[in-house]
């Protein structure tokens, strides 16, 4: 095969088209579900505060918790994603996130922080199988040159996970009390679980269909899972994905340190309380600006860059900068939730780019659950400073160093990806 044939977007038949849209659609609401029994603790962060009387700092604990044990689950189960299949593992991980979320409610009458602490990080290490297997999975069905728009795809899908929060954490927050944040999003959990159950498969191939990306010679010529010492050596002798995974380190202080403060933010400096139609708006308004942010970036790197995901990433790191020192600058209820709006289009660009296309790009269809468990680690040992460390800064110093402390992990995101800006990965052929 040609390197220009290597190039050219694969024929599909409508037969393959329609049965991979009901592969990825399933396995995308499966992983929206997880998102919304996660960032449902961002709304019922300032409940609970007072309900215990907790410091910021105390609650950041919980966050922290959950990031770091999220960090070192994503390194161990992009392994054993790798050797026992996606669909198997992101259903695996469901079921304890539901057990989970329930616990937390249940914590209501308990009321101790080492409690929720240990709910809470429990809760990460589970969460950590739904990324790698998000990328495991779409490693089997989608090729190169459409990997980051598909990526950009997904992002929207998952984003609806955050957007489910919204109404929720708005009608219990109004009607109940706070573990109806996280009873409800245990049932819905469930519910997509059953519906990835019954139709998302790992690979094309299972059902009769040719691959669509061919193993390379160093993978080999079946569907085997490689070895633990081939995953591991492909991923830690890699420059480029280790490049990529201190940019997503950045990517999660800034990603997090937004999303999991703003709430308490619009509500203590604008005094916007969460039914307000000026909150609805920057709430509604920021998962819409993350999935464009996810599409623009996966379509320029496959169709401006020609499948190289460092100069989209770059841009969008500057954009970044440029927004968190204009939010110290210009304050107000309607500039400060335009400014987060724009804010999670610059910083979930690279988000979804990364963590989704890059880590296929450079960890191959063996070792692509691999390569996302290594990038995503870094993001949220990153993610894990914006809780107890940022809770502090606030406690501390206020608002005013909250836009402040993310701005240099942007600029730092930016460099890096100049750095890889023409990285690209060899396009496999067949095996002879």
């Amino acid at each position: 095969m040609s390197s220009s044939d290597t190039r050219q977007m694969p024929a599909y038949t409508r037969s393959f088209i329609e049965r991979r849209r009901l592969n990825w659609f399933p396995l995308g609401l499966m992983y929206a579900s997880y998102y919304i029994c996660r960032y449902n603790l961002s709304y019922a962060n300032a409940s609970i505060r007072a309900e215990y009387g907790w410091s910021k700092e105390e609650i950041g604990y919980v966050i922290t918790s959950f990031f770091w044990i999220y960090a070192i689950g994503q390194f161990i189960n992009g392994q054993i994603i790798d050797r026992f299949g996606g669909r198997r593992m992101i259903l695996f991980g469901a079921v304890f996130i539901i057990a989970l979320n329930a616990l937390f409610g249940f914590g209501e009458s308990i009321g101790a922080l080492s409690y929720f602490i240990m709910i809470w990080s429990l809760n990460g290490y589970f969460q950590a199988f739904g990324a790698p297997a998000i990328v495991k999975v779409n490693a089997n069905w989608f090729a190169l040159r459409e990997r980051g728009t598909f990526t950009g795809i997904f992002g929207m899908m998952i984003q609806a996970g955050r957007w489910a929060v919204i109404p929720i954490a708005t009608y219990v927050l109004t009607n109940s009390r706070w573990p109806w944040l996280f009873y409800l999003p245990a049932i819905i959990t469930g519910a997509a679980a059953i519906y990835a159950w019954l139709h998302v498969e790992d690979h094309p191939e299972d059902l009769g269909f040719p691959s669509v990306v061919p193993l390379s010679k160093e993978e080999g010529s079946d569907l085997k899972p490689a070895s633990f010492r081939y995953t591991m050596k492909k991923v830690l002798t890699s420059k480029t994905l280790w490049l990529i995974s201190g940019a997503y380190f950045c990517t999660g202080v800034v990603r997090s340190g937004l999303e999991q403060w703003f709430p308490s933010y619009l509500t203590e400096v604008h005094k916007l309380p969460q039914d307000s139609f000026a909150f609805q708006v920057t709430a509604y308004g920021m998962p819409l600006g993350a999935v464009l942010g996810a599409v623009a970036a996966g379509w320029t790197s496959d169709k401006i860059f020609q499948g190289r995901r460092g100069p989209s990433a770059a841009i969008l790191y500057f954009g970044q900068l440029v927004l968190l020192i204009l939010f110290n600058i210009y304050t107000g209820p309607v500039i400060s939730g335009i400014f987060l709006i724009l804010l999670s289009f610059f910083v979930n660009g690279p988000h979804s780019l990364l963590g989704g296309a890059a880590a296929i790009d450079f960890g191959g269809r063996k070792a692509a659950a691999s390569a996302a468990g290594l990038i995503d680690a870094f993001q949220y040992v990153g993610a894990g400073l914006t809780g107890f460390l940022i809770g502090g800064i606030l406690d501390k110093f206020g608002w005013g160093g909250w836009a402040t402390s993310l701005s240099g992990f942007a600029l730092l995101g930016g460099i890096l990806m100049v750095i890889i800006w023409n990285a690209k990965p060899e396009e496999a052929t067949s095996p002879s």
